[in-house]
């Protein structure tokens, strides 16, 4: 059973995005991917994610977190990859900022590991004083030891 901290590197976690948009940010969270050995051909991964962003139903997320997640045969594993803008990014559809943005890619496989950890992630997320914690840390390692934590539970 893979864990969160598996999945989600402290290499592909970037706390202070620079991106302004939801186009750029989703840019510069997929090039933390780049030279993730689990991602066979990141081009593909690139553009499957990027063009299921397209069609993507953005709405109004009560945590002010998006999950963004794709199947592919691009990635040998599950891999996750995690952005958060202190000042929020708009995305089409949502009136409310986003603060964390999420990556996820899966091989058909692995299907009941990720919906556990994407479901966990949600949950996560939803709850307000799990929420501004995760927005709040500076560090790395409390940010995925957080998100372990209320994966387990």
């Amino acid at each position: 059973m893979n864990t969160l901290c598996d999945s989600l590197l402290i290499k592909d976690v970037r706390l202070q995005l620079k991106a302004a948009d939801h186009h750029d940010a989703l840019e510069e969270i997929l090039s933390l991917l780049r030279s993730d050995v689990r991602v066979r051909d990141w081009e593909d991964l690139r553009s499957t994610l990027l063009a299921n962003s397209l069609n993507e139903t953005f709405r109004k997320t009560p945590s002010a977190m998006f999950l963004h997640h794709c199947r592919t045969e691009s990635v040998s594993d599950l891999v996750l990859a995690a952005g958060r803008s202190v000042s929020g990014i708009l995305m089409p559809g949502c009136e409310e900022k986003i603060h964390l943005i999420f990556l996820a890619a899966i091989p058909e496989a692995l299907n009941n590991e990720y919906l556990r950890i994407l479901g966990a992630i949600s949950r996560i997320c939803s709850e307000p004083e799990t929420m501004q914690k995760l927005l709040d840390f500076e560090n790395t390692s409390e940010f995925l030891a957080l998100l372990e934590r209320g994966c387990r539970s």
